[in-house]
């Protein structure tokens, strides 16, 4: 769950609270955005606030439960993500839910950030997945918490994420420009592990896939 902590990403109520699929959020030019392969990256400014809304959606050639798969394996992410120094699993209160303690090399020769985040899956309908966070301590920011939707597009997935972050100092304006420039790499970053891994390393993909299906009850 590491991508975009720094970042304020989140879609609006009246969105959310829509029936529409994420396809269906979007515009037909945004739609023909991610048809070529690039992410579809949208800001809005937030008042009192140095960080804009930032929502990302990008296509990914595998299937959900993939994404959903890579995602939930939190240790992983210190092999793709190049801003994740460490990952250590603190608990699992129960099967959908891991507390886990992240340390990320900050921008700026800032010191690391240490943070603690609750993680919980769940699957709302077939082939489709959220993933949630919400941070429970932090070094840079007061409130932190957000979700990965993923769902099936023809033979493609289709995700959005979404993060809210709450900074502890008006200092972070100043990590404005570099904090998106992390979260657009990490989506990207994502995606190409999925992909790489369906490529070239079934066996971890297939034990990630086993993990989400005892996550979610299914085994």
């Amino acid at each position: 769950m590491i991508l975009g902590l720094f970042l304020v990403s989140k879609l609006s109520g009246s969105v959310l609270a829509s029936d529409l699929s994420l396809w269906e959020r979007l515009t037909p030019q945004q739609q023909i955005v991610l048809g070529s392969g690039k992410q579809v990256v949208l800001e809005e400014e937030v008042p009192d606030s140095p960080w804009p809304n930032l929502t990302i959606y990008q296509l990914v050639k595998s299937s959900s439960a993939d994404v959903a798969a890579v995602f939930w394996n939190s240790e992983l992410d210190t092999k793709y993500l190049p801003n994740c120094k460490s990952v250590r699993i603190l608990d699992r209160p129960s099967r959908d839910v891991q507390k886990a303690e992240f340390t990320l090399r900050m921008p700026l020769f800032l010191p690391e950030e240490l943070y603690v985040s609750r993680i919980t899956i769940k699957s709302p309908s077939e082939n489709n997945y959220e993933i949630s966070w919400k941070v429970l301590e932090s070094l840079y920011s007061k409130e932190c918490n957000g979700t990965i939707r993923i769902e099936p597009h023809g033979d493609l997935t289709l995700f959005s994420y979404q993060n809210f972050v709450k900074p502890r100092s008006n200092f972070a304006a100043l990590l404005r420009l570099p904090a998106q420039a992390i979260i657009v790499d990490s989506v990207k970053s994502l995606v190409r592990q999925v992909e790489t891994e369906r490529q070239k390393n079934l066996q971890l993909l297939a034990a990630q896939l086993k993990a989400i299906e005892i996550a979610l009850g299914k085994r």
